[in-house]
């Protein structure tokens, strides 16, 4: 057991993971012996473990266990998701899993750049749709990389230059003239 880890227990021969999850317990039981995360398929019609959120919480283990291998191989099969590996099944980590991972992690964990770089490079609207409850840290980094990830629009026209009204308020109870009968509609 690592130094690190065990100077942290009162008795450094005893695990005591009561909050962590099941699953990410057995992949990570799983990856000790084999070197392998078992959730990754050769087969092409075979469809992907349901176990995304297993990733999540896994690395949140390897964070508390202190074990960059492991987390490293998380990463990685991240990475291999959201490039398509295997063929034809591309995937994102969800929301939960940001969740998940911004609330297990410290705000140094490399793997927080990989889901910015996923929003920035890939994200569409509608992956907040329904679901607006994520880390404000995340929300904050992500925009900054979109900001700087713009091109530049020195030479586009400002649109409160063209139009200010339409920052203005409208008088809603100002009514119009119907053209067609003089009546105010």
């Amino acid at each position: 057991m690592k130094p690190e880890w065990s100077s942290l227990r009162s008795n450094p021969r005893i695990v005591d993971l009561p909050d962590d999850d099941a699953a990410a317990f057995s992949l990570y039981q799983q990856w000790l012996y084999s070197k392998q995360l078992p959730i990754l398929s050769d087969e092409p019609d075979e469809p992907l473990s349901e176990g995304y959120h297993s990733l999540a919480y896994a690395y949140v283990l390897g964070e508390r266990l202190m074990d960059r291998d492991f987390k490293n191989a998380i990463a990685d099969a991240y990475v291999l998701y959201a490039r398509g590996t295997p063929p034809g099944k591309r995937y994102y980590p969800s929301n939960e899993e940001i969740r998940i991972i911004y609330d297990g992690t410290t705000e140094h964990a490399p793997i927080r750049q990989l889901l910015i770089d996923i929003w920035t490079c890939r994200g569409k609207s509608e992956w907040m749709d329904g679901d607006t409850n994520l880390p404000k840290d995340f929300l904050i980094e992500v925009t900054k990389a979109l900001l700087k990830a713009r091109p530049s629009l020195e030479n586009v026209s400002r649109p409160w230059k063209n139009r200010h009204e339409q920052y203005q308020e409208k008088d809603l109870s100002i009514q119009k003239d119907d053209a067609d009968t003089g009546a105010l509609v």
